[in-house]
């Protein structure tokens, strides 16, 4: 039952990492509501299954990442380098990660502390997808990733270090911001799937310690499934979030967060 449990951890963690539905909601909310064990609920879990979004991540974006790698090195020594498309977005990555990093040193305990509970987490789960579908309505979306700025990187960033509170979905919050600005749907999300290496790298790090704490004893098998699952479900959601919002857009999520947000509140009642 526990690999079981795993693999279903897995796969949520991967799906709701890059679909627009808050990841940290569904794995707060699922241990309420699904008998897992103590090794499931530890942070050295967590830790895995953010490895193998990233894996998922990387596998997919592995040219794109290549090439902004490699210009980024250039464009060190090479002045005419930097006006380069792939120059100026792994800058823009860096400058878009800042805000989140500040943000959740300064005020991550206070936020977990705050937030954590299913009625916030409820609540933000509905107020941001609507905001989303809002940001998918509003304006014309004519902008590629070409065109970012330093100014639509930061504003982007600071958008992410909102998603620290569980229910408003970094990659649907990331998204909102491009989407208000005027991108297109595919370049919002690209642009978030890209900015989402550093933010889940920097989860997995912080969580390292847990792992190493674990030791070899911490049930290899069932986490290991866990991570593959991660890293399948988390290619998978990228694939599909971006064939899908080319036809049918964000409305899709926004009902889906609304639905989500309202079986929590009924569950709550019936709790009380």
């Amino acid at each position: 039952m526990e690999l079981i449990n795993s693999i279903i951890l897995g796969i949520i963690q991967g799906l709701t990492e890059f679909l627009p539905v808050s990841s940290s909601a569904h794995l707060a909310l699922v241990p309420k509501f699904m008998n897992v064990s103590e090794l499931l609920s530890s942070l050295s879990f967590g830790a895995f299954l953010h490895g193998g979004t990233l894996l998922g991540v990387l596998i997919f974006y592995r040219k794109k990442i290549w090439a902004m790698m490699k210009s980024f090195f250039k464009g060190l020594g090479d002045s005419g380098e930097r006006n380069s498309v792939d120059f100026k977005l792994s800058i823009y990555i860096i400058i878009a990660t800042i805000p989140a990093v500040v943000f959740a040193l300064a005020f991550n305990d206070a936020i977990e502390g705050i937030f954590r509970s299913p009625a916030r987490i409820a609540l933000m789960l509905a107020v941001f997808g609507v905001i989303l579908y809002l940001a998918d309505l509003t304006g014309k979306k004519n902008k590629e990733n070409g065109s970012l700025t330093i100014w639509h990187a930061i504003i982007i960033g600071c958008a992410q270090a909102i998603a620290l509170m569980p229910g408003v979905s970094r990659s649907g919050i990331t998204m909102t911001a491009a989407l208000f600005m005027g991108f297109k749907k595919e370049d919002a999300a690209e642009f978030s799937f890209l900015l989402s290496i550093p933010a889940i790298a920097g989860a997995f790090v912080h969580e390292l310690p847990d792992i190493i704490q674990a030791g070899p004893d911490a049930g290899i098998a069932v986490i290991a499934a866990g991570f593959i699952a991660s890293a399948a479900a988390g290619l998978f959601a990228i694939k599909f979030l971006l064939a899908f919002i080319k036809k049918r857009g964000f409305m899709a999520f926004m009902i889906y967060r609304l639905a989500i947000a309202a079986g929590i509140i009924i569950l709550l009642n019936g709790i009380n």
